[in-house]
């Protein structure tokens, strides 16, 4: 089972962290919701303290796993969180268990599947990872924070880059293939009946907001944020980002 933990009472959120990292990048949001909802935190497999025994995880996968600890925890529904890659297994969950899922955010992250050269780049950069992991992580940490916000994040850029640093590199290539291979999930944006909270950044370089952002439907449930500012919405934005959590 993934590992995780819980804190506080009420409606329960489950906060599904990116790539490369793990479930302490939510540790400011949880201390500041903690008092209104239970807070799950989890490591997605083979990041943190969450082992992987396979050499491609699957958001599929992931997902099921995320329904064993809310099974574990006796949770019928919750709010997923989910940053980048774990935004696509929060996708995947409104997918595959729409009964299990109250809302969705989606931090930072897309419906949308790899094209062919995002898919090549995953292969690269596992590559890099097998012969020089602290290479790939200086080198693509950086660009997660917008140009203009990298001076005044430098403390918060290296406690990304310390937790990145900690992934196992067959969690890191397990992950790499899994998003490679994720389908298309654009459909959800109709058929999920729950919230489906949007945050984007524009000037993300990681997951391009400019395709994603035509897709995204005028509908009452769907709530749209954009924000000046990179890949890293959660820690960029902390305070929009926090006030989002506190409507749903």
């Amino acid at each position: 089972m993934l590992y995780y933990e819980v804190e506080g009472e009420g409606k329960s959120i489950v906060f599904l962290h990116g790539f490369l990292e793990n479930h302490s990048i939510w540790n400011n949001l949880r201390d500041d919701l903690k008092d209104q909802y239970q807070i799950i935190k989890l490591d997605l497999p083979g990041h943190g303290n969450s082992k992987t025994y396979k050499e491609e995880n699957t958001m599929e996968e992931m997902a099921d796993e995320v329904i064993t600890v809310l099974d574990e925890l006796n949770i019928d529904k919750a709010t997923f969180v989910g940053h980048s890659m774990g935004g696509y297994v929060a996708t995947a969950l409104a997918d595959l268990y729409p009964e299990r899922t109250e809302n969705i955010v989606l931090l930072n992250s897309s419906t949308l599947a790899d094209d062919d050269a995002k898919k090549k780049q995953r292969l690269r950069a596992c590559e890099t990872a097998q012969k020089n992991f602290k290479v790939l992580v200086n080198f693509s940490m950086p660009a997660l924070f917008a140009a203009h916000h990298r001076e005044n994040f430098k403390e918060e850029l290296q406690f990304v880059k310390n937790i990145a640093l900690k992934t196992p590199i067959d969690g890191v290539c397990a992950a790499l293939k899994g998003m490679r291979e994720r389908p298309d999930r654009s459909s959800i944006l109709y058929d999920f009946k729950g919230g489906i909270y949007i945050v984007v950044g524009m000037n993300d370089e990681t997951v391009n907001p400019t395709l994603f952002l035509t897709l995204i439907p005028n509908l009452p449930n769907i709530h749209l944020y954009k924000f000046d500012g990179g890949h890293m919405a959660f820690i960029e934005h902390y305070n929009e980002v926090l006030q989002i959590l506190k409507s749903i």
